[in-house]
């Protein structure tokens, strides 16, 4: 080799070792900071496991893994604007992806947002139309707004599916009393008390009855 050539390739491999050093202790800190956020997530230290992925995402970028997180994290943590925006980056970025959109619903929720939640809801399912969370979710946004009978639709279909959830129960015994049904309420009350002597929901819907 030309005495001239060889300490360039001499410094350049000395760079590109240097380099791929580097970049080796980078994903080891950014898989560090992963490791303590879902350490701190554990313990119940939500806002401690959002700052730690803030780091993440300073260190390697939004992808939508990060935003996902930081949607969710956010969530727990209360800060639903953070959520709210953070969901719809992650929906950006992938757009088919139902676990955002359904993600998306939950500060919506938090918040009250009923209109809001009922399109994110409506999203979710022209996606995975058979969703058990998000026509949940709709039925729910549906009761909330005073859309009673449509809401009510939505629960007897979920109870047909899922007989033993007492959630779908209590719900369509909400809707129904909304509606002036009130023997067919008092029915779906007792039936869940039957069950669930201690149900708030049900023995409140009974109260009302």
């Amino acid at each position: 080799m030309n005495k001239k050539i060889r300490p360039l390739v001499l410094a350049m491999l000395a760079l590109a070792l240097l380099s791929v050093t580097s970049f080796a202790s980078a994903d080891a800190a950014v898989a560090e900071l992963y490791r303590a956020s879902y350490a701190l997530e554990a313990k119940g230290d939500a806002a401690g496991a959002l700052a730690k992925m803030n780091q993440v995402q300073a260190a390697s970028g939004s992808t939508y893994f990060v935003r996902a997180r930081v949607g969710w994290l956010a969530y727990l943590a209360g800060q639903n604007a953070l959520s709210i925006q953070a969901y719809n980056d992650a929906i950006r970025m992938k757009p088919a992806a139902v676990e955002a959109r359904l993600g998306l619903t939950l500060p919506l929720l938090a918040q009250s947002k009923w209109r809001d939640l009922d399109r994110a809801c409506r999203e979710v399912l022209k996606l995975a139309p058979s969703d058990m969370t998000a026509r949940a979710r709709l039925a729910h946004a549906l009761y909330s707004v005073g859309n009673y009978p449509d809401s009510a639709t939505l629960y007897r279909k979920l109870i047909e599916e899922y007989p033993a959830d007492l959630t779908f129960q209590t719900g369509l015994g909400w809707a129904v009393l909304k509606m002036g049904r009130r023997a067919e309420a008092r029915t779906l009350f007792q039936q869940v008390l039957a069950v669930s002597p201690d149900n708030a929901s049900a023995k409140a819907g009974l109260a009302t009855n």
